[in-house]
């Protein structure tokens, strides 16, 4: 319980530090008014992505509850959830889904499931964060949005939003003419990448029966060792190919492709 506790007083201390433009889901949500004081020491993992958002978070809960201290470990997503369900931590701050392996340990360690409270999305074109994914086609394919359920039959042999059938021309997705009969060329990230992971969570309801055709991308390196992100080769691939469709970030556009809806 001391985990739910935490993580509900921290949530509940955004609605303070919310600007006068906050989105729509927290202007019903009251200020929060401690009821009570609590004194210790917070522990806090995470990731090193966003320590100035942690550090104001931090500011804001000590205005209310000036008891609390915290000690901030930043060491990165995989550290931070083995501190989670190590004991070692009580908040911990994360670029992605927890596995499965980590949520089995932390309810092996608790009897309960740890409590996830999404705080942000991904970034859109900020090198080195975690980004948000955008869906790609060739900038001469008129196809112009897509829903999730035929993002699903494009990408799932399983089809859990309830298309009848894969998706594999052009047709099937209402476009004409010249288009109709022309094939769907599926490319992404590899499967155990967290992209892939977001994708498949999201879109394939967690299926992990992917479409077996899609072309998957990983990460590589140039020549000076840098690290090629497998969104660069996703976007590339369809700016050489009109029948390719693909999911990367803003960051690895060319002139070639363009963004669906």
């Amino acid at each position: 319980m001391k985990m739910r506790f935490v993580f509900g007083l921290l949530a509940l201390t955004l609605a303070t530090l919310a600007l006068a433009q906050e989105p729509d889901y927290l202007r019903d949500l009251a200020p929060y008014r401690p009821q009570e004081g609590v004194s210790g020491t917070i522990r806090v993992w995470g990731n090193p992505y966003i320590p100035e958002l942690i550090k104001a978070w931090q500011e804001g809960f000590i205005r209310h509850q000036p008891g609390v201290r915290f000690d901030t470990k930043l060491q990165g997503t995989e550290a931070a959830m083995a501190g989670l369900y190590g004991n070692v931590a009580d908040v911990v701050f994360v670029g992605r889904e927890a596995y499965k392996a980590e949520t089995a340990a932390f309810e092996e360690q608790f009897g309960y499931p740890p409590t996830e409270v999404r705080i942000t999305s991904g970034s859109y074109a900020t090198p080195h964060k975690t980004f948000a994914l955008m869906v790609y086609v060739h900038k001469d394919n008129p196809l112009s949005a897509l829903s999730f359920k035929q993002l699903d039959a494009l990408y799932s042999a399983e089809r859990r939003r309830g298309a009848p059938a894969p998706i594999t021309r052009w047709g099937e997705l209402g476009l004409e003419g010249e288009w109709a009969d022309r094939p769907v060329h599926v490319y992404g990230y590899n499967f155990d990448t967290g992209m892939a992971r977001f994708f498949r969570l999201t879109v394939l309801k967690d299926s992990y029966r992917w479409n077996p055709e899609m072309k998957e991308f990983d990460n590589g390196r140039d020549a000076k060792g840098e690290v090629i992100n497998a969104g660069t080769y996703v976007t590339e691939a369809i700016a050489k190919d009109p029948d390719g469709i693909g999911f990367s970030n803003v960051m690895f556009e060319n002139p070639s492709v363009k963004t669906v809806a």
